[in-house]
């Protein structure tokens, strides 16, 4: 992930996190689990009210399941990851059978890299799948040769759809094309970023058809920028790929942060600020920018939403935060076929970071979930 730097900024308290023993840990994230199975919603905290409590289109729901993140500035420490209570935590979340996403990423940075396909990817896709998840994979361009190397990464995008393809159900190809400014999070930074996208969607799409994948889903993102730098964004993939670009793309993803990075939220407390953000997105890439690339017919979904904890950034302020977020897609999804929604990320980097990009998670570092993690799980099973 990676952001601008938003206009204004929202204060509160700073919290750090403890760190709890392992068996209390596993504990705590099995009782969540358990508390889970019903798929209903806790009593206690009704995820929407009043008028918004009505009859929706139903989204697919997921997460980042790590803690590490691309960042602006410099990254810091990343707490050691535990599998099992990651695996869990991601239950919990589900609740029941339901469809769930796991978003992973993987990277392009030199033609090596095609073959083979790294261990610890192949064993995360095994592990998400064999437990009914379903994984989306995120393929970032991030080539080491200064003038970029698009040929080198449609390479990369066919050998991962030919190893891959049959367990993914959603392919990402880029991330975050349209941001310039962040090497270490967003592909824009590179040479050749747009036509990698260009040509790594056509290349997905033949790839998948030529080996029968015809359930795999393409699509690529956008981060949530204003300015007319966004329209000629998508008028110039529409140049460099035509028709048979915009018929590979079966949807395309938003994200955003509001409160975060991106445009300033409006007036008003931060859920009413969220709110009006993430519709003015959603209505902005909808009626404006997808018909500028001939992608009326895709689907829309946030690929990335989130609200980090850390210094002016309370725990309940980033409760508030999802709720708002959440709901508001909820609100759009019919009108503006949204059709799923991932929250960045399920656990901090490092609880204990001054810097809020260490603590995006709904979880600390040690797994024990802060309060927007029930409020997500309940949003699930309210709308997913």
């Amino acid at each position: 992930m990676a952001r601008r730097p938003q206009e204004s900024s929202t204060g509160g308290q700073r919290y750090a996190g403890r760190v709890a023993p392992a068996v209390v840990l596993a504990a705590a994230v099995i009782g969540i689990a358990a508390s889970a199975d019903s798929s209903e919603p806790s009593a206690s905290a009704s995820p929407l009210t009043g008028g918004e409590r009505q009859s929706r289109r139903a989204l697919e729901f997921g997460i980042y399941p790590g803690g590490a993140v691309g960042t602006v500035g410099p990254a810091g420490a990343v707490r050691p990851e535990v599998a099992e209570l990651r695996l869990e935590a991601l239950r919990a979340l589900r609740g029941g059978t339901r469809p769930f996403v796991v978003h992973l990423y993987d990277s392009f940075t030199e033609r090596d890299d095609r073959a083979p396909l790294p261990q610890w990817l192949a064993s995360q896709i095994a592990a998400y799948t064999g437990d009914g998840f379903k994984v989306e994979l995120v393929l970032t361009y991030r080539p080491k040769r200064p003038g970029g190397d698009v040929a080198g990464f449609v390479g990369f995008v066919r050998a991962r759809v030919r190893q891959t393809g049959a367990s993914l159900g959603y392919l990402q190809v880029t991330n975050e094309a349209n941001v310039t400014g962040a090497p270490d999070a967003a592909d824009g930074a590179y040479r050749g970023a747009r036509a990698a996208l260009v040509r790594g969607v056509i290349a997905a799409r033949d790839e998948a058809r030529r080996r029968g994948l015809h359930d795999l889903r393409v699509g690529f993102n956008w981060a949530y920028q204003l300015g007319r730098s966004e329209r000629a964004f998508f008028a110039s993939l529409w140049r460099r790929g035509g028709r048979r670009f915009a018929s590979a793309v079966d949807w395309v993803g938003l994200n955003s942060y509001p409160g975060t990075w991106g445009p300033a939220l409006g007036a008003g407390d931060l859920g009413s600020g969220v709110r009006s953000t993430t519709l003015a997105a959603i209505r902005l890439l909808r009626e404006d920018l997808l018909p500028r690339a001939h992608l009326a017919a895709a689907d829309l979904q946030v690929t990335e939403g989130g609200y980090p904890t850390g210094p002016g950034r309370t725990e309940a302020m980033q409760e508030q935060a999802l709720r708002a977020a959440v709901s508001a897609v909820a609100e759009m999804a019919e009108s503006h076929r949204v059709t799923g929604y991932r929250w960045f990320d399920l656990r901090d980097a490092d609880s204990a970071s001054p810097s809020f990009e260490s603590r995006y998670g709904l979880m600390r570092d040690d797994y024990r979930p802060k309060p927007a993690f029930a409020a997500y799980r309940d949003l699930i099973a309210t709308l997913g």
